[in-house]
């Protein structure tokens, strides 16, 4: 009983407070998109898949309201400080996307536009593949992020588009 209690009252703090998973909504200014350019990069799946979390639909490219074009991609990574006998300790891991944004009849809404995104994380040269496991997860980390750019983008350009129309 006392836990169903804590529940409803966490719960209830939660709901009061304005917490909600974050999505992204387009408010009804954009239903429908095309992806174009460089299709193959990495970022364009997890990009499709958030887009169609914020109710947007994929279309061809004659029928999108908007279209985003993937223009190229970056992956680096440096080390930035050394353990003993000059192993590096830590590494910077960067993404970068370059991407723009049309309407649906091929009129640029944002230029071309370099998104990227950087962490540093350390090497434990004990668990070398708990190390690689990291560096995979900080990768996709970063990815999410920039997809989390390119919609925030598409999002603030077909608001201004829908409010000067």
């Amino acid at each position: 009983m006392l836990v169903k209690a804590l529940l409803v009252g966490v719960t209830l703090i939660l709901a009061s407070c304005g917490f909600q998973l974050r999505s992204y909504n387009f408010s009804g200014a954009v239903d429908s998109y095309a992806l174009v350019g460089k299709t193959q990069l990495g970022v364009a799946q997890p990009l499709r898949t958030g887009l169609r979390q914020a109710g947007l639909q994929e279309v061809d490219v004659d029928q999108a309201e908007l279209i985003v074009e993937l223009l190229d991609q970056r992956r680096d990574r440096r080390s930035v400080s050394t353990a003993g006998r000059a192993r590096a300790a830590e590494y910077e891991s960067s993404y970068a996307v370059q991407y723009r944004l049309l309407d649906g009849q091929g009129q640029e809404l944002a230029p071309v536009n370099w998104i990227e995104r950087q962490r540093v994380f350390r090497i434990d040269s004990d668990n070398i593949v708990g190390s690689s496991e990291e560096q995979a997860l900080l990768e996709r980390e970063l990815m999410s992020d920039v997809v989390g750019q390119i919609i925030r983008a598409m999002d603030a350009v077909s608001r201004s588009a829908s409010n000067a129309g």
